[in-house]
């Protein structure tokens, strides 16, 4: 179960770095603007919010590493993002349409998480118009990198992709299980092991 705290119970420095990379803002605009999100904290393998279900909340991670995954017919899970430290997380379009979503948030570690609902989502975008900006940016962000990992699971090898994630996500590959980086980079894991000792060997 979820633990919650009030918005002084808990450090939010990241949060407002994150959020002063993209907009300008008054000190006064971000503590009203940080009244509108609730503070979360999850035990590790706890889901966050569940496929099959309207989505309650988009999320802000503080602390931790959490994964979002679709499962198919065949009961086969494949792991579209891993989200840590200063990443934006959610199914927004689920959330703001009231719809069902195909994605399951599962946390890997203990997460510590801001969590803004639809209502308050809404609520932000008219009144503090700098979160319109922060909102693109992040979103031009993810929705470029969504296009470079399909385009890249078409072209290149499944050792290639491993070496990229590698250089570019050093420190994940610490806090993840290998088998989840396999459904990330879309091979088995006795493929991703057979990766991992051939580059050992050589």
């Amino acid at each position: 179960m979820a633990v919650q705290k009030r918005v002084n119970e808990f450090d939010s420095s990241l949060f407002h770095e994150e959020l002063e990379k993209r907009a300008t803002f008054t000190d006064d605009q971000y503590q009203q603007f940080l009244k509108l999100w609730e503070f979360k904290k999850f035990k590790r393998n706890e889901f966050i919010l569940k496929a099959g279900e309207v989505p309650k909340f988009s999320m802000f991670v503080l602390k931790g590493c959490l994964r979002q995954y679709i499962v198919n017919e065949k009961d086969e899970e494949t792991i579209v993002y891993f989200a840590e430290e200063r990443h934006f997380i959610g199914d927004l379009l689920s959330l703001r349409n009231k719809a069902i979503s195909n994605y399951n948030f599962q946390a890997i570690e203990e997460c510590e998480l801001l969590t803004i609902s639809a209502e308050n989502w809404e609520y932000a975008f008219t009144h503090f118009p700098w979160w319109a900006q922060v909102h693109l940016a992040g979103y031009q962000k993810w929705v470029a990198l969504m296009q470079q990992q399909l385009a890249e699971s078409h072209t290149l090898s499944g050792e290639v992709r491993y070496l990229n994630l590698l250089k570019s996500k050093p420190k994940l590959f610490q806090r993840v299980p290998q088998h989840y980086i396999a459904s990330y980079l879309g091979i088995s894991p006795e493929t991703l092991s057979r990766i991992r000792k051939k580059i050992v060997n050589e």
